[in-house]
């Protein structure tokens, strides 16, 4: 959950928690040298799902540095020896995005020696409450400046702070990427709170909310839809890890990997306006590693100048390996939806299942025609993994 200055109180829980007049074009089989094409520009001030990611992102390029700071309090002192398992609870988030990111993002995490004391109980910190932004990095400025005198932070990018296990109040995990406090002459902006949930969820909520720093949006709704008004997941369901935490396919989207920075333009088919267009896809599991790397990992069919269909290949491997049904996994990107709006939707391919979006993915041998175009999209089996998807317009 990524938390904004002008945000009424945060949402308390992160599992409550798509170019006009293109060029005719033969079919083709490779990735489009001008695939930038498809390239949607960022139509919001917000987190969102164009291009460039927001202003207040991190690079997802290089080399993050992290600040982990352990913190207790004197009404929840942690337990002697605990330590150790709040260092290891996270630390599979940290290999996740790198895995992820095939090599592209390095992070350097350095952690405080022990536990730092708070200056006021937990009980002062109202996460139970509904937590406010002030509240937010009141709280974060707090341990900043308790960690301050054994800890150099002049050449940290992020800053995590680790509540003990102890303190449950402190109970979920927002992000803020406006923290607007200074130590050892650093300017701190993105700082990242992991509360009790995060001994459900382990690494993958550090995953979930760094991704926030980077510049991805929450992808679960802040509001469900009327006519089903517990379903905060209706719109990617657990497809992609900035949606559902627990989902049954936490692998980023190519997408999303593709405005990281993690997918290179040569991987990306850009589909044409008029003519057939045919892409082998890797499963996205396989396309930022370093056996597949110019691989075909997405096709993007452009609707508008803010809105694309996108279609990449999930299977029961990496982070997808608990996935219900493998396949062509088609979703709509809106580039003007703002963060927890739904920017991004999947298409459900068995619409009205017991099982929700968790069986969305088409299955080799089946089609689906986009609405607003009439184009058909059918999906074929392909070497191994591989799945092979062609488009043709109406």
């Amino acid at each position: 959950m990524q938390e904004r200055r002008t945000a009424a109180p945060a949402i308390l829980a992160i599992t409550a928690l798509l170019v006009t007049g293109l060029a005719a074009a033969p079919a083709t089989s490779a990735a489009e040298p001008n695939a930038a094409r498809c390239r949607l520009p960022a139509a919001t001030d917000d987190l969102g799902s164009g291009f460039p990611v927001d202003e207040q992102a991190l690079p997802a390029v290089g080399t993050l540095r992290a600040a982990m700071v352990f913190v207790d309090f004197e009404d929840h002192p942690a337990p002697r020896g605990s330590l150790l398992k709040a260092e290891a609870n996270l630390r599979s988030g940290v290999e996740y995005l790198e895995d992820l990111s095939g090599g592209e993002l390095d992070i350097e995490v350095t952690g405080s020696d022990g536990w730092v004391r708070m200056p006021e109980p937990s009980t002062s910190y109202p996460f139970d409450r509904g937590l406010s932004y002030e509240d937010h990095v009141r709280y974060l400025g707090d341990a900043v400046r308790a960690a301050d005198d054994g800890f150099d932070f002049s050449n940290t990018d992020v800053v995590w702070v680790v509540a003990t296990e102890e303190a449950e109040n402190i109970s979920f995990s927002p992000t803020t990427n406006h923290l607007d406090v200074t130590a050892d002459g650093n300017h701190l902006t993105h700082a990242v709170t992991f509360g009790y949930d995060q001994w459900r969820w382990g690494g993958l909520v550090l995953a979930h909310e760094t991704g926030h720093t980077l510049g991805l949006p929450d992808l679960y709704l802040f509001e469900a839809p009327p006519d089903d008004p517990t379903n905060w997941h209706a719109a990617v369901g657990g497809w992609d890890l900035m949606g559902l935490i627990s989902g049954q396919a936490p692998e980023y989207f190519a997408w999303q990997r593709w405005q990281l920075g993690w997918l290179a333009d040569r991987q990306v088919v850009c589909a044409p306006a008029r003519g057939s267009t045919t892409a082998t896809l890797v499963p996205v599991a396989e396309s930022t590693t370093t056996a597949r790397p110019s691989a075909d990992a997405t096709l993007v069919l452009p609707l508008s100048a803010t809105r694309a269909v996108v279609v990449e290949n999930r299977q029961a491997i990496g982070y997808d390996r608990e996935i219900l049904t493998p396949g062509a996994l088609v979703y709509t990107v809106d580039t003007s939806v703002r963060t927890g709006r739904g920017p991004i939707r999947v298409v459900d391919a068995t619409p009205g299942s017991p099982d929700g979006l968790d069986d969305a993915a088409f299955r080799p041998g089946t089609s689906w025609t986009e609405p607003s175009t009439g184009a058909v999209l059918s999906f074929e089996r392909a070497r191994g993994d591989d799945l092979r998807v062609t488009v043709d317009p109406s």
